[in-house]
């Protein structure tokens, strides 16, 4: 070991301590956790394990990347090679630089002409830990390649339940919990996209843990391609999380003198319960991505996607008369989704051709545009910008632009290829045609969209593409953001296929499901805001019968559910009936009126029985609330048990409003009227709590609570 190495770091701030574990000359993730006021290397010593008959004296480290020269036996975290006679890596620690906040540690393998950076980066005010590996190739000769890299850490005896975030497309970001048993828990995505059913976040709960109370510990891999997740019981007793980008044999190979970077591991911690998590991711998300990445993208404006209202359908005298309602309803802003460009009629042809069709707009967008304008909105398009159709001028001239197995027939999926994105001139060829669109056009807001999984992700060098695409993918956003700074990019992965912290870098908005039925979306909606705050979820109110899964609800509803992220519609709003129609003006005017709030407040779970979800939005000086409580089938019970609010200051007082539906039936209106008048404390709300009338199944309540 160096000599400016240390037994141990310890990174703090006024809640959270995390402890870096280096007396073996390999860097462990001692703790992470609630901060700790001393910590000594006597204390550090307690770390250690009593030797065990028939094991090792010294077991291996579980470290920050265990490596098969430490002699470790379970899962290794980094694997290189650079032929079949040359793989032992054991880096030593040879330099260390520390803040109160970060630490970076470098470590050095002269058999292999290997280093090894950790990068650790406590968030200052909030309990969320990015940790990140970089591995350099240090020969002047030979090549390097990388087999896995994975960021790892020992997991805490106490937290003994996992949650894991999976679903479908149409039903994305669904969460279910199992016991960690005596084995190992692998999620492998190779979709080449973060997916729509291996979304990269899990979280850890001590048993019986709660919204509001218990232990728990949330891991998000912010990366958009390939990846694992791994938590493995060693035969020791010990266990570990893993989590890192999935590479195929060969797909990063490292030059001389060059370096691969892994994608950032975010930790967080809490001791109150799924509740403690959420607030912290979303308080770091809204300060490291949307205020730091994206400050012009702060506004979320009530929005109209035209895809569910007209689909390919779109031509200028369609769409005007789409605008003109649009503006009835208080739209703030006109994205024109697909259909607009040359000889798109249908799925299978045109993707790629970015070029206005002149049949079904005879004066370009303009038109539509100033028609915007005019009625006080912005424009915004949508775009597929990795794909290509068969059928399209760009593959008839640039055939060899595409992903493919070479000698192995095109696995041609939803009528389209993927784009080879490490080929500078398809990248370039991409920037020029979404740059002439951006500045030809007063264009405020692209929906990024990407249809497909990648099966064959062979690209020109004959490599397995995932890695260099998704990092091409990024530059290439980076490239957009820069020349055009004011424009806002959305994350549409056929709904949620890019939802991760890796894409937020370079977007300000998600679109987490590509389904609008009102009950799928609570579920949906849910899981989005586990991990990310309301503002960056698209949330419509789509058509009834829903186009999906023909499931029929009230405007009332759908709107309701709509109301808690980045507000829209996504329905033919000329073939609304006029309450209907006044419904849903009624629900865009309350968003607004409370847009701040939503957007800005905390975020919290209620517990309610099965058959029900509940939730709230706080102000952070507790003067203010939303809640919501939803019925997602048929009460069990002729009364709701009581609603005990969360959140609130018990010293204060609340005016509570009754503030959705508008529309009331009888015994609603009853419930409205004996809230009037009445000064509730904040104790006797949180702890007594609020008796419900009888509610129907799919309706959504929306109280609104102010302090006096």
């Amino acid at each position: 070991m160096s000599q400016n190495v240390r037994d141990f770091y310890h990174l703090h701030n006024d809640a959270t301590s995390v402890v870096i574990d280096c007396r073996h000359n390999q860097p462990v993730l001692g703790y992470f956790g609630n901060r700790l006021v001393t910590v000594n290397a006597s204390m550090l010593g307690q770390l250690d394990r009593h030797e065990a008959p028939a094991s090792l004296p010294i077991e291996p480290t579980i470290s920050l990347t265990p490596t098969i020269g430490e002699g470790f036996l379970g899962h290794l975290g980094l694997e290189v090679h650079r032929s079949a006679t040359q793989w032992t890596l054991a880096p030593q620690m040879v330099q260390t630089t520390a803040s109160q906040f970060s630490l970076e540690l470098i470590a050095r393998c002269a058999v292999s002409d290997v280093e090894v950076t950790h990068q650790l980066k406590l968030d200052p005010a909030h309990s969320v830990l990015c940790l990140s590996v970089s591995v350099r190739n240090l020969s002047d000769q030979a090549a390097l390649f990388i087999d896995n890299c994975a960021a790892t850490l020992p997991l805490p005896d106490h937290l003994t339940e996992l949650e894991e975030v999976t679903g479908r497309w149409a039903y994305e970001l669904q969460t279910q919990r199992h016991t960690i048993t005596r084995s190992a828990y692998v999620r492998e995505n190779w979709t080449g996209r973060s997916s729509h059913h291996m979304n990269p976040t899990v979280t850890l709960f001590e048993k019986r843990a709660s919204a509001n109370h218990g232990g728990a510990l949330g891991a998000h891999l912010g990366w958009s391609g390939n990846h694992q997740i791994r938590i493995e019981s060693l035969a020791d007793g010990r266990r570990m999380l893993q989590a890192g980008e999935l590479l195929r044999p060969g797909e990063v190979e490292l030059g001389p003198g060059e370096e691969y970077q892994s994608p950032n591991l975010y930790l967080c911690h809490s001791s109150q319960g799924q509740n403690g998590l959420v607030g912290q991711w979303h308080q770091m998300i809204r300060r490291e991505f949307i205020t730091k990445q994206h400050p012009t993208s702060t506004r979320r404006p009530v929005q109209l996607n035209t895809w569910e209202a007209l689909y390919f359908g779109v031509d200028e005298s369609s769409v005007l008369a789409l605008v003109d309602q649009a503006a009835t309803l208080g739209i703030e802003r006109f994205v024109l989704d697909d259909g607009w460009f040359l000889g798109r009629i249908d799925d299978r042809r045109a993707l790629g051709d970015w070029v206005v069709d002149p049949k079904k707009f005879p004066n370009g967008l303009i038109p539509i545009i100033e028609a915007c304008h005019e009625k006080g909105m912005e424009f915004g398009l949508w775009i597929e910008p990795e794909m290509v159709s068969q059928k399209s001028k760009l593959y008839e001239t640039q055939p060899n632009w595409v992903l493919r197995h070479e000698g192995v027939p095109l696995n041609e999926a939803r009528q389209q290829l993927v784009l080879d994105l490490s080929q500078p001139a398809v990248v370039s060829h991409l920037f020029d045609a979404i740059g002439s669109l951006l500045s030809t056009h007063p264009i405020t807001y692209i929906k990024w969209d990407m249809n497909r999984d990648i099966h064959q992700a062979g690209n020109s060098e004959g490599r397995h593409a995932p890695h260099t695409q998704t990092r091409a993918l990024y530059r290439l956003l980076n490239q957009v953001k820069e020349a055009f700074p004011e424009v806002c990019i959305e994350s549409c992965a056929s709904g949620g296929g890019r939802a991760d912290l890796g894409i937020l870098e370079y977007t300000s908005r998600v679109w987490p499901s590509d389904t609008n039925d009102a009950l799928d979306r609570l579920r949906v909606q849910r899981g989005f805001q586990n991990l990310f705050p309301p503002e960056l979820m698209g949330s419509h109110v789509g058509p009834s019968p829903c186009h999906i899964t023909g499931r029929q609800h009230s405007m009332a509803f759908r709107a309701g559910v709509a109301f808690w992220g980045h507000m829209g519609v996504e329905a033919d709003v000329r073939q609304l009936s006029k309450a209907d129609h006044q419904v849903l003006s009624e629900a865009i005017t309350l968003h607004k009126h409370h847009r701040k709030l939503i957007h800005g407040g905390g975020y919290q779970v209620v517990d309610r029985p099965a058959g029900e979800q509940a939730w709230m939005v706080l102000a952070p000086d507790y003067s203010e609330a939303l809640a919501a409580l939803a019925t997602l089938e048929t009460p069990s019970t002729p009364f709701p048990t009581r609603y005990r609010f969360i959140g609130l200051d018990p010293n204060s007082h609340y005016a509570l409003t009754l503030v959705w539906p508008g529309d009331l039936h009888p015994l609603l209106t009853k419930h409205k009227d004996a809230l009037g008048g009445t000064h509730w404390s904040g104790d006797w709300l949180m702890s007594v709590g609020l008796s419900l009338p009888i509610l129907q199944p799919e309706s959504l309540l929306i109280y609104h609570l102010k302090a006096v």
